[in-house]
């Protein structure tokens, strides 16, 4: 298995930098295929949503503890597309099917109930992987990168992927 020094660096890399504020998310334009076209265009494996409310305390744990890593931003910022998308929200977005609606209906279509929910979409817009619940830890977060990014989610599942990945920690 070949991966390559940077790569590599940016998952086994223990985050050390912690910047200010996150700047992890793009800026939505609003479109989902617009957005799936960019990642296409830029050669990333895809779209992460991260759908959340202004009032989820595990929401705000990741922005302070996870987001604003160094490390972090720049692996998900150079893999992915990244999208927050607020479930409460009654601001607008089309879909990939051009339909026009809230985040909050389409957090409904995704069948989002608890937040922080994560959902990585391929470039074709296809579900690769749904994650409910917090990633404290900025380094299991780039394992969650990792997991998706190298295609592991149809292989093992990420808590098998993290005791692999802790055991290699520990070699």
């Amino acid at each position: 298995m070949f991966i390559s020094a940077s790569a590599a660096h940016a998952v086994s890399a223990s985050p050390q930098k912690t910047l200010q504020k996150h700047d992890l998310f793009h800026t939505f334009s609003g479109d989902l295929s617009a957005e799936l076209a960019i990642t296409k265009q830029q050669n990333k494996t895809g779209l992460l949503l991260f759908f959340s409310t202004q009032h989820c305390p595990f929401c705000q744990r990741m922005r302070k503890n996870v987001f604003n890593q160094a490390s972090v931003q720049l692996y998900f910022r150079s893999h992915f597309q990244l999208i927050e998308i607020d479930i409460e929200s009654d601001k607008t977005l089309n879909t990939q099917q051009q339909k026009t609606i809230s985040y909050k209906a389409y957090a409904k279509t995704q069948r989002i109930r608890l937040t922080p929910t994560i959902i990585f979409l391929d470039t074709n817009g296809e579900k690769l992987y749904q994650h409910t619940g917090i990633v404290a830890n900025p380094t299991e977060f780039l394992w969650l990168g990792e997991y998706i990014e190298k295609s592991h989610s149809s292989q093992l599942s990420f808590a098998h992927f993290k005791a692999n990945k802790r055991k290699e920690a520990h070699r």
